[in-house]
């Protein structure tokens, strides 16, 4: 009877765990859930974006300069997804493994896909520890460089907190973009269950999917993301509206679950120890595009609730 090779194993991790390592960053990381993902085929992407737009006049029958039909031009520029990479190694002692009374592998994968959603998602939400090589500002960035942030009152009226939410999905409407998702923390939705608009309808509304089994929200009309995966800082933000299709995270088809077992990680020799490792690791580029509003002007389709 042949024999099964470390090899044999570390390739059945890779291919078996993969594909779960990804589903699980999608499902716990707010961003992708929110804005989807594009796969990117190399580490360094360029896509054309509208800069400018084309501009119309009134064309008389006169001989002269009002008679001459005008001409005018649309330009593009560049939007650059640079891909970094996001990882973690998990030791973990062989014995472990052995006395597991479940699949321990499955957990290790459910946490670092948490891990890697989370470090995902502070760095779109709030530039934390965000690459270099992404210019574009983080979210909350972006909503304070163009002044969309808007305080929340505990008083009730037009700035309270709901108030508040209608008037950053405004401003995110009058760039002409359309606003359409919002993302806060998962205790915003208790915040507003009680809350009603003057035609008396709920701020909050949870539908069922077509699957008879997934529940989403709206809040104030928009499809709500919540970031369960402690990313989410309150001190920076009540919650931030965009137009989803303005954000694009991409990602690379190389996202990777690896098992290491004659390696030196942090100076812990894994043989020495009677350990393995487990390397967690994925690569992704964000990008966040303009809007041209009616008047040809770059604006940006972010707005914060603080």
């Amino acid at each position: 009877m042949a024999d099964i090779s470390r090899a044999d194993v570390a390739t059945l991790i890779q291919e078996e765990y993969t594909n779960i390592l990804l589903t699980n960053v999608s499902q716990k990381s707010a961003a992708i859930e929110a804005f989807g993902s594009i796969p990117l085929g190399t580490k360094i992407t360029n896509a054309p974006v509208l800069a400018t737009l084309p501009t119309a006049s009134w064309v008389s029958e006169a001989p002269d300069a009002t008679g001459v039909k005008p001409t005018s031009e649309a330009s593009w520029s560049n939007k650059r997804f640079v891909v970094e990479e996001i990882a973690v190694i998990i030791p973990i002692h062989e014995d472990v493994l052995e006395d597991a009374t479940d699949d321990t592998v499955m957990n290790l994968t459910d946490m670092a896909g948490s891990a890697i959603g989370r470090v995902l998602d502070q760095a779109v939400l709030f530039g934390l520890n965000k690459p270099a090589t992404w210019t574009d500002n983080a979210l909350i960035g972006a909503a304070v460089a163009t002044g969309n942030v808007f305080m929340s009152s505990t008083t009730a009226g037009a700035s309270d907190l709901a108030g508040s939410i209608f008037k950053a999905a405004e401003s995110v409407a009058e760039t002409g973009a359309n606003p359409t998702t919002i993302l806060s923390a998962s205790g915003l939705k208790y915040r507003l269950a009680n809350l009603r608009a003057m035609d008396g309808s709920t701020i909050l509304t949870t539908n069922l999917g077509t699957d008879g089994k997934t529940l989403s929200n709206q809040i104030a009309g928009l499809d709500a993301a919540f970031v369960k995966n402690g990313a989410w800082n309150n001190a920076e933000a009540r919650a931030i509206i965009v137009d989803r299709d303005r954000i694009k995270i991409g990602v690379r088809q190389d996202v990777t679950v690896k098992f290491l077992d004659q390696a030196t990680v942090n100076g812990l020799n894994l043989a020495e120890r009677d350990m393995v490792a487990f390397r967690f690791k994925a690569r992704y580029a964000y990008v966040l595009g303009n809007t041209l509003n009616a008047a040809g002007a770059a604006t940006i389709p972010v707005a914060a609730v603080i």
